[in-house]
């Protein structure tokens, strides 16, 4: 204890004490106000992605090459290649909606195609979900023309950006109602397939990402695209198309007996015609589709497996890594060719630059704080180096090496920690000036990359953590070497400089 006010009364008496504060604090108050930014254009980036097509958690097989939501994004050869899709569907399906973390969940088939509207076409990323679940996820979409598309219509819905430019450039006005038609290229030969505009939404943040993304059913991305449309569900045989497997003990009587076909008319030339042009006509059922009355139906519980992803919505508060970490683990347990991914790699790479811009931010902010740590550790260098006889005298009178230490480390505690304390105090006071201040933005690539056409700002008790932590290793390192000075000094040759 003696020690320690010992130590608070040298603090007092040097000047040079207030100055270290107030350097350290302006520091640190800095490194608040910056961290507060870039969390709060951190969470506005998020916000806006997730809220507008990626979700919290983006489900996807595993590829050798970059694999966004909007397909294969490898240089030139990317709408080239097929994108795999979620296998085995059910399992995955199934075990995401189980967990408690998960409010929602939506699937979606990515594909391109040009747009043609008269004369023009125009490249489009069309992506095939249910529009209704949809919406529920997308928070930040909202219609503002027509309405959602109605499963069987070939509904399609086009954003607001999107009729803007034809509009601008090309004086097509697209509306509810009109009628487009979508051409996909696959290698030598095309396909051709229609729709029906049912309505325009918007974005609430405007992002260049998502001008040429066009939502439709998902029937008309597979029809485009060449993909079988493949469904499970319960096999159910009415009893009157089974009565003939019923008549048989077993299925080698059911080819044992040549009077089964003793009626040579059943192969005449008239009926096997007939019967080729009834094989031509008829519609493969497949797992998921029900024998009736003479008649196949679809099964009520049938459930399309042809989708790209799974795209999840958490509950509020949920911790997104954990959440992935176990979706990983239980896919690699199971070994399926599956994997959670984040927002920001479900954005692709086209979303990577506003990463790296922050991340620019980050670095000059942190190498104007590493200079300013320089000179206050300096500062404290120096201070030990003046503090010779005194150090001389009190190992004169008998103080061991042990006391010096432990009064330079409480010196260098009171100092940093006073300064960290008022360094957070400031940057509050720094962070409530900029909100208060109401900056907006005009720029669309700082709309993208603070979230929003205004300045947020989040000072967060982590973000305060680190002001903390940072004073404390300041402390740190600003003893080691004063003490290590003031110890290797022989107390002789302390006391001559008396």
């Amino acid at each position: 204890m003696f020690t320690l006010r010992f130590a608070f009364k040298n603090i007092i008496s040097r000047k040079s004490s207030l100055v270290i504060i107030l350097f350290i604090a302006f520091s640190i108050a800095i490194m608040v106000m910056a961290n507060a930014v870039f969390d709060g254009t951190g969470n506005g980036i998020e916000k806006t992605f997730s809220t507008s097509f990626t979700g919290d958690v983006v489900v996807r097989p595993k590829t050798d090459f970059p694999m966004s939501l909007f397909g294969d994004e490898t240089p030139v050869t990317g709408e080239l290649s097929e994108l795999p899709r979620i296998i085995p569907y059910n399992n995955v399906i199934e075990y995401i909606k189980a967990q408690d973390e998960l409010e929602d969940c939506v699937s979606q088939l990515t594909g391109q195609a040009a747009l043609k509207i008269g004369d023009i076409n125009k490249m489009a990323v069309l992506f095939g979900v249910d529009s209704d679940d949809y919406f529920k996820i997308m928070s930040g979409i909202s219609i503002v023309e027509g309405s959602t598309y109605i499963p069987g219509n070939k509904g399609v819905l086009i954003n607001r950006t999107m009729q803007q430019k034809l509009h601008d450039e090309c004086s097509i006005d697209v509306k509810p109602g009109d009628e487009v038609q979508f051409i996909s290229s696959n290698g030598s030969s095309y396909t051709l397939r229609g729709g029906v505009i049912s309505g325009i939404y918007e974005y609430c943040v405007h992002n260049d990402l998502q001008d040429n993304i066009i939502l439709c059913e998902p029937e008309t991305v597979r029809s485009l695209l060449g993909i079988e449309s493949m469904a499970s569900g319960t096999l159910d045989i009415d009893k009157s198309h089974s009565s003939m497997i019923d008549d048989f003990d077993n299925m080698d009587d059911m080819f044992g007996d040549d009077s089964l076909f003793g009626d040579d008319s059943l192969f005449s030339d008239d009926t096997l015609s007939g019967t080729e042009n009834s094989f031509e006509n008829s519609e493969v059922v497949e797992a998921g589709k029900t024998a009736g009355e003479g008649e196949f139906r679809e099964a009520e519980d049938s459930v399309d497996t042809t989708w790209n992803y799974i795209i999840c919505k958490l509950k509020p508060g949920e911790n997104h890594d954990r959440f992935i970490k176990k979706l990983n683990a239980y896919f690699k347990k199971a070994e399926y060719n599956v994997t959670a991914v984040n927002w920001r790699a479900a954005a692709g790479m086209s979303a990577q630059y506003v990463y790296w811009m922050r991340l620019i931010f980050n670095i000059g902010i942190i190498l104007l704080i590493g200079t300013g740590f320089i000179v206050v550790n300096n500062t404290l260098i120096i201070a030990a180096m003046d503090r010779t006889k005194e150090t001389g005298a009190l190992r004169a009178i008998g103080a061991d090496r042990k006391f010096i230490a432990a009064e330079y480390l409480y010196e260098t505690l009171l100092l940093t920690i006073t300064a960290g304390i008022l360094g957070c105090l400031l940057g509050l006071l720094g962070n409530q000036l900029l909100v208060n201040a109401n900056i907006t933005f005009s720029n669309s690539y700082l709309i993208q990359l603070f979230g929003g056409s205004q300045l947020k700002t989040v000072v967060t008790l982590s973000n305060l953590g680190r002001g903390m932590l940072l004073s404390l290793v300041l402390a740190i390192i600003g003893w080691l070497y004063p003490v290590h000075i003031a110890l290797e000094t022989s107390p002789v040759v302390a006391m001559e400089h008396i």
